[in-house]
């Protein structure tokens, strides 16, 4: 399990990173993205699921470039 620095907006527990899976075609915007991911995330203290959705392909050739260009 990854550990990250975030903390929960609701309690400010520390995150813990549950897994992760390919967005695929199952959500609008996403289609024919097989790198966008979905990372689940849970608070350690209050127990809390989220959801957290890679940018688009589109956004991360335009928006988000600077960093998805730095990851690869």
């Amino acid at each position: 399990m990854k550990q990250f620095n975030d903390k929960c907006p609701f309690c400010g527990g520390q995150l813990s990173h549950d897994g992760e899976e390919s967005v695929g075609t199952w959500r609008e915007g996403y289609e024919g993205d097989d790198e966008a991911l979905i990372h689940y995330m849970r608070c350690r203290t209050c127990g809390r699921d989220f959801e957290v959705f890679d940018p688009t392909k589109e956004e991360r050739e335009t928006d988000y470039k600077e960093y998805w260009n730095d990851t690869k």
